[in-house]
């Protein structure tokens, strides 16, 4: 094998050769709830036509309408769970627990127009977090068809590498670091040509596979909302959404020779994987809430494509033990090595898809004096497309070449097309009061983006209790979340691979404490 070459920082800007993006990321930045205070959260979120709650700010702005007074909410929440994950037939569970707030928000209502039609016109500022990206997760499993290595093997072939300085220079979050710890290997042609490359991994005898990721982070939603009530009955409003989203991942990747062979020259690699991406966006949310009688209120709301100016930051680091091939011992390398010890960087958009809403509810008693109704039934249908998720270049990118960036970004934009399908989430709560003691119970079902065969959703069961007496409210609600999802170690062009199937069940406990003034 020839002289492994480390090259400068300013030759690795030409070349994207970390794939950060990934189809999967589209749907972790899309498959998001609405969040909100603990009373939205114990009726399932249903708040389409409901409104009277902070959190419609964030479903459908109009609902604010009918607040008649101003309100402060805060709503601290803890969060806890497992995750089970079944890999190649073998089954790894892992725990989170978790601390957090829900939203904290202020409610202005002011007085209408002189002539009484326009009855009031409320304002809305708060922060709403939407997604907890707090997580752990381990698979495992003993895998004789494929390894993890190969996927270094398809970028070299894929780009019709020849030459070992390239091979061990121009990759340095990828085959490079595999080249240059000889995990992989050139095959010698007729007069000391290369014929291609190898792994030096033993799938063909079994190798054993294990995979832990952390993941921590969110999305938090700033917001500012108003609202117009005409007669009490339609009710309109809108809110400019400034999205804060921030998202990191360690991802540590093991793979051993099952034979435990002295003489095969392969004993195990590690693979650790550092991902951040920090996001900034903006969207708006559009919504109308009518009263064909007083009992019934139908909604309707859109909200337009959140815009992601997104960055990342990103290493990777290999350990290869290979049994004293080519003199070698246990060798390390990391990307640091290329970039002057700098973390790699690239800057994108991200445009999520836009959702419209529609609701319905019955509200029992219902009269202007909301102290004397006995409650209510609401129900919500969202329809969302996640194919149509796109990735873009950023204008302002410090990668230098923007025409490959441009052309990846495309690539997975159309992986995310393909992959992904529409789908529709469903809202189900209600509420009874009895004097001052409210009690409420709730569903929420959120549907499979895949379109292949995988399964994947999300479903909230949820139930709470409230107290409301002379301008003081709290609210204490518990969701219990049921997870199916699909997590992939690797993926090959040309190979078998294998997802870890996912079954999470979560706890949020979410506390809302309010005043009204």
């Amino acid at each position: 094998m020839n002289t492994r070459i480390i090259i400068t920082a300013a030759i690795i800007l030409q070349v994207i050769s970390l794939k950060a993006q990934d189809p999967a990321d589209a749907i972790r930045y899309s498959m998001i709830g609405h969040g909100g205070t603990a009373r939205a959260r114990a009726i399932g979120g249903a708040l389409v036509s409901l409104g009277g709650d902070i959190s419609a700010a964030t479903v459908n702005p109009a609902g604010l309408g009918m607040y008649k007074t101003n309100e402060f909410v805060f709503s601290p929440a803890l969060g806890f769970g497992s995750t089970k994950i079944n890999y190649l037939n073998s089954e790894n569970k892992d725990k989170k627990f978790n601390a957090d707030f829900g939203n904290i928000g202020l409610i202005l209502a002011k007085s209408g127009s002189a002539d009484g039609r326009w009855r009031n016109f409320t304002f809305g500022i708060g922060i709403n977090k939407s997604v907890n990206f707090n997580n752990n997760t381990l698979l495992k499993g003993l895998n004789n068809q494929s390894s993890y290595s190969e996927k270094y093997l398809e970028e070299l072939i894929n780009n019709n590498v020849k030459d070992p300085n390239i091979a061990a220079s121009n990759y340095p979050y990828g085959a490079s670091l595999a080249f240059n710890t000889y995990l992989i290997d050139t095959l010698s042609g007729p007069g000391n040509t290369i014929n291609g490359y190898r792994s030096l991994s033993t799938p063909k005898t079994g190798v054993l596979q294990q995979q832990n990721i952390t993941t921590k982070g969110g999305i938090r939603d700033f917001y500012f909302a108003g609202s117009a009530n005409l007669e009490d009955k339609l009710y309109l409003g809108g809110s400019l959404v400034f999205s804060k989203l921030s998202y990191e991942r360690t991802t540590k990747f093991r793979e051993s020779d099952a034979t435990q062979n002295k003489l095969n020259k392969f004993n195990y690699f590690e693979v650790e994987e550092f991902l951040s991406t920090e996001g900034v966006g903006v969207g708006l949310k559009l919504g109308a809430i009518f009263k064909p009688v007083e009992q019934f209120r139908i909604g309707f709301a859109f909200h337009s494509p959140l815009v992601y100016n997104m960055d990342d930051s990103y290493t990777t680091k290999i350990t290869t033990d290979v049994e004293g091939y080519q003199g070698s011992g246990v060798l390390t390398q990391t990307s640091l090595d290329f970039n002057s010890g700098e973390k790699g960087q690239f800057q994108y958009n991200f445009i999520n898809p836009m959702r419209i809403m529609f609701g319905l509810s019955y509200v029992l008693h219902e009269v202007e004096d909301v102290t004397k109704q006995k409650g209510f039934i609401s129900a919500d249908v969202e329809f969302l497309d996640y194919g149509t998720s796109k990735f873009k270049t950023y204008t302002g990118s410090t990668v230098t070449d923007l025409i490959n960036a441009d052309n990846y970004l495309k690539e997975v934009t159309a992986a995310v097309k393909n992959q992904f399908k529409s789908a529709m989430n469903i809202r189900l709560g209600g509420e009874l009061k009895f004097n001052t003691i409210m009690t409420r119970l709730g569903f929420n079902y959120m549907g499979n983006p895949y379109e292949n065969s995988i399964k994947a959703d999300q479903m909230n069961i949820s139930g709470g209790l409230g107290y409301r007496d002379k301008g003081f409210f709290i609210d204490l609600t518990y969701v219990h979340q049921l997870i199916k999802d699909a997590a992939f170690p690797y993926k090959l062009d040309n190979g078998f691979y294998e997802p870890g199937y996912v079954k999470g069940s979560n706890g949020n406990l979410i506390a809302t404490i309010g005043i009204k003034f």
